[in-house]
């Protein structure tokens, strides 16, 4: 791999760790209601929020951050549309996030001297391939992901976490979104997507792979 895409790569992943996710703060956008969101996620319960996992934080982060719940809008638009002193790095990633969406990925094959993994994208018919160190060392093609993919001038990523799921549970997973997508319809077709593979990864899935 070109040494200078990698580092750009490790250089957005960690300002995103850092920028991106402080912005789901109460404080700075009210609208981030933990508790409403929590119910949606169906984490809320009794007056208290329960987590099975402590992944579980992490999924509601994703959620929080990049899905339009908030007037048709998300935190990330909100963002971008609040603050107008935003640096031309920061921007960048916001515009990323914007326009980066969830899908559910079969991988096809890892490059672990690119770090890089060849995926299908099975919702939108369509071969993808992303940077992700951790990713590559450790998935192989007896797994689906399911994850918001993120794309750059350059490459691709995942935007931190992704639903994994066996590979045997390709068609009943298809065939469960599918349905459920027309009966469960909530909001937008995006965030009834992220929370019927939620779901999904509750009943079917073999964990939460955060990078």
């Amino acid at each position: 791999m070109n040494e200078q895409r990698l580092e750009q790569y490790q250089h957005i992943r960690q300002v995103a760790k850092s920028y991106v996710s402080g912005l789901v703060s109460f404080a700075k956008h009210p609208e981030a209601d933990p508790k409403r969101i929590g119910k949606i996620l169906g984490f809320y319960h009794d007056g208290q929020m329960i987590f099975q996992s402590e992944t579980d934080v992490s999924v509601m982060m994703d959620f929080t951050l990049a899905e339009k719940i908030y007037g048709g809008k998300s935190i990330v638009d909100l963002e971008i549309e609040a603050n107008h002193d935003l640096d031309d790095e920061r921007r960048t990633i916001l515009e990323a996030y914007r326009s980066g969406y969830t899908s559910l990925f079969e991988v096809l094959g890892m490059n672990q001297k690119e770090h890089s993994i060849s995926l299908y994208d099975l919702l939108r018919d369509d071969d993808k391939t992303i940077i992700d160190v951790n990713l590559s060392r450790t998935v192989d093609k007896a797994r689906l992901l399911f994850f918001r993919i993120i794309t750059f001038n350059d490459f691709s990523m995942t935007s931190g976490i992704s639903f994994v799921f066996g590979s045997n549970k390709k068609d009943v997973l298809l065939r469960r979104y599918r349905a459920e997508l027309r009966t469960r319809f909530m909001i937008d077709k995006s965030v009834t997507r992220f929370l019927i593979f939620h779901r999904l990864n509750r009943q079917l899935g073999q964990g939460i792979e955060l990078v």
